[in-house]
């Protein structure tokens, strides 16, 4: 079921990779060890993910806080940050563009470029110190492709420079400071995505490609609009009533998309069926809108969630996580230097 929701959450804010031209890459730095200057690192955040992500996201981070939805996903953003207090940082305060890659289909080999603004030197004496993080845990200080990475409750993050930090599981983490380390940073990202990523009033954009990772039984039964998809892709914006998403998910054929479609249409029904459950918990009906279209292998995609309801669930996912302890003073924490590539061969 978790895998199943985590699936369900990257449709909601993904656009899939179909078949669309790829632009050439945009070569940031080339040559073993050239390192690159802070200033071109700054320039050019999205190159730094790595290709061959499953799901791509390019979030604007300042409108999102600044909407209904985007206050709850902060207060619960304040509360698991995995920097201490003392490193200076408040994400409503200082993020304000986010892209992310994740490479596989159990969410667990992720990375994501933050850009902002950054005390990088208050949370490097921060996360070299003895403070614990609001989750309760310590931050682990190691050293891999001549950088400092830090990690907290199984998240990473390297501060690149005061504009740009990389965030994301130790495998993610490390495959993209081996592209930076050895020059190989390049734009990987198909012009299409970038392009829809300057819509104006879509401060989400995302994309979804399960073509090179066809998705388990388990995952089909429990999202049965996902068989036989192929890729996705989708802009979001909170206006009224609160999460507002459009897109196109492309199946293998037009029998597959009316499937799809007639599964998706089901889901509202589904969780109106929950109603009573979802009384014991508070939560009302988060579907407002839920309209599906087939053209060809098609399925054109319109929702609309109301923000009240949606921050009730993100408040019961957050009690079903744990409440996160209370900081405090522990000895510091270094692990050994960590060497060697990433086993991933994806870069």
């Amino acid at each position: 079921m978790r895998r199943g929701l985590w699936l369900l959450s990257c449709i909601a804010l993904s656009p899939l990779v179909s078949g669309c031209p790829k632009k050439p890459d945009k070569i940031v730095a080339a040559g073993e060890d050239r390192v690159l200057s802070d200033a071109e690192i700054d320039a050019e955040p999205a190159a730094l993910l790595p290709g061959g992500a499953v799901a791509v996201f390019a979030v604007d981070v300042k409108k999102v806080m600044a909407s209904q939805f985007g206050q709850k996903v902060l207060s619960i953003s304040r509360a698991r940050t995995p920097v201490p207090a003392s490193a200076n940082f408040d994400p409503g305060r200082d993020l304000e563009r986010a892209w992310v890659g994740v490479y596989s289909m159990q969410g667990a080999d992720s990375a994501a470029v933050l850009t902002g603004t950054f005390d990088k030197a208050a949370i490097e004496r921060s996360a070299d110190g003895t403070q614990r993080t609001p989750l309760g845990t310590p931050v682990v200080k190691s050293s891999y492709a001549g950088r400092s990475l830090y990690t907290s409750h199984n998240i990473g993050f390297v501060v690149l420079t005061s504009r740009t930090v990389l965030v994301g599981n130790e495998t993610g983490i490390r495959r993209a400071l081996d592209r930076i380390k050895e020059g190989r940073v390049r734009n990987q990202l198909p012009v299409w995505f970038e392009e829809l990523a300057k819509t104006p009033n879509a401060p989400v954009v995302a994309g979804f490609d399960l073509r090179a990772q066809p998705l388990t039984d388990a995952t089909r039964q429990q999202l049965p609009f996902l068989s036989g998809l192929e890729t996705a892709r989708f802009l979001g914006n909170f206006e009224s009533p609160g999460v507002n998403l459009a897109g196109t998910m492309t199946y293998g054929d037009e029998a597959g998309a009316k499937a799809g479609a007639a599964a998706l249409l089901q889901v509202r029904e589904t969780i109106a069926s929950w109603g009573w459950l979802a009384s014991l918990l508070g939560v009302g009906q988060p579907v407002r809108q839920l309209d599906a279209q087939v053209s060809g292998k098609d399925a054109k995609v319109v929702a609309a969630l109301d923000a009240g309801e949606v921050g009730k669930l993100l408040d019961q996912l957050s009690n079903y996580l744990g409440t996160p302890n209370q900081p405090g003073v522990i000895p510091a924490t270094t692990s050994a230097p960590l060497t060697g590539a990433p086993g991933a061969p994806n870069r």
